[in-house]
């Protein structure tokens, strides 16, 4: 896992952990509906990771991530751009 990757996956857990301090980072791989976040928490998510990277993502593009991977391979791409 690269350095990108790791500081993503710290956090999305770190959010995660807001709702569920029992969560852990095998809850990464699944699918945001299992989860119990809501609209709120995922627009939190995108701005905690725009955030944490120093990146501009746009709220449109996440909007219809179904999985957690989905957030986190598309900021690894916003990182990687920048």
């Amino acid at each position: 896992m690269s350095d990108i990757e790791r500081r993503i996956a710290d956090t999305m857990l770190a959010k995660l952990r807001e709702r569920d301090p029992a969560l852990t980072s095998d809850d990464l791989t699944r699918p945001v509906a299992d989860l119990d976040l809501d609209s709120l928490d995922l627009v939190e998510l995108h701005q905690q990771l725009e955030r944490e990277l120093q990146v501009r993502g746009d709220l449109t593009d996440t909007a219809g991530f179904a999985f957690l991977s989905d957030f986190s391979a598309y900021f690894v791409k916003l990182a990687n751009q920048g």
